[in-house]
């Protein structure tokens, strides 16, 4: 029950994907300008997130609220919200007219990031897809 109460609090309003098919994988640069921040990656239905070596070595840098410890290896079985609000509401027209154009589900949170990940106006990172 906690989980399934964890499941519906974690994810933004209006993300309607229940997650990706087994089978999905993929890879994810965080940059900002052209710094490498670190890497999120999609694998057997558990992301993770960890610094970049540069990254971690830069004395100047602050690590991401959501990510405290730059030598931590971060996991879960859901995509983070510092990530998932890159993935707009899929009920908008115009984004389910691209969903379908990219001929992608609205179930494959990969893919949406994918599509809509790399820039957001609220946020100075761009996630790039390998």
């Amino acid at each position: 029950m906690i989980e399934r109460i964890k499941k519906i609090l974690w994810k933004v309003e209006g993300m309607e994907y229940s997650d990706n098919p087994e089978e999905i994988v993929g890879v994810f640069h965080l940059m900002y300008g052209k710094q490498l921040v670190g890497d999120l990656s999609y694998k057997n239905k558990e992301w993770v997130f960890k610094y970049s070596k540069d990254f971690k070595n830069n004395p100047s840098v602050k690590p991401i609220i959501d990510f405290p410890d730059l030598k931590k290896k971060y996991s879960n079985n859901n995509l983070w919200p510092f990530f998932a609000t890159r993935i707009p509401t899929l009920n908008q027209p115009y984004h389910l007219k691209k969903i379908r154009k990219a001929n992608i589900s609205k179930d494959n949170s990969v893919a949406l990031l994918k599509l809509f990940g790399n820039e957001t106006i609220t946020n100075p990172f761009r996630l790039i897809p390998e």
